[in-house]
């Protein structure tokens, strides 16, 4: 006689895309009324819109304008947690450039993964006479082609 149930069932922390958990007993009955076998599940973990992950180690991509690549800045940046960290970013920062933030990973078995961080440099889509007119003053000063 096949019959249905749910289960609830915890969720070790740190799973990953096919991580097994064993519920012994939690099978079929046995033949002849022997006892029940073993349930074995398999975990598919659903990709994040944000974060992507590598083992323990978390990764996301994070706009920064050309100011704040340029000058240097603070920003905050979300971590798997819910919680908002401060990310320093030094004057002259390159767009592909990679932050780690210690700690701020997947923790399982004890151990803690940590956080990366790629700044992408965004350049606006439009700009006014004047902020045009600035950008050029800008690059003739500094040497640049244009």
């Amino acid at each position: 006689v096949r019959e249905q149930r749910q289960i609830v069932v915890t969720v070790p922390a740190g799973v990953d895309t096919g991580s097994k958990l064993r519920l012994s007993g939690q099978g079929e009955r046995g033949e002849n009324g022997g006892p029940p076998g073993d349930l074995l599940l398999t975990f598919q973990v659903r990709p994040h819109h944000f974060f992507r992950r590598e083992g323990l180690d978390v990764h996301c991509t994070v706009p920064i304008n050309i100011a704040q690549a340029t000058l240097g800045s603070k920003i905050r940046v979300s971590t798997v947690e819910g919680q908002k960290v401060a990310l320093r970013i030094p004057a002259g920062t390159q767009s592909g450039t990679r932050f780690r933030i210690k700690g701020q990973g997947i923790e399982k078995n004890g151990a803690r993964g940590d956080q990366y961080v790629r700044v992408k440099v965004t350049v606006p889509d439009q700009l006014d006479e004047e902020q045009e007119r600035l950008m050029r003053e800008f690059a003739q000063k500094a040497g640049m082609r244009y």
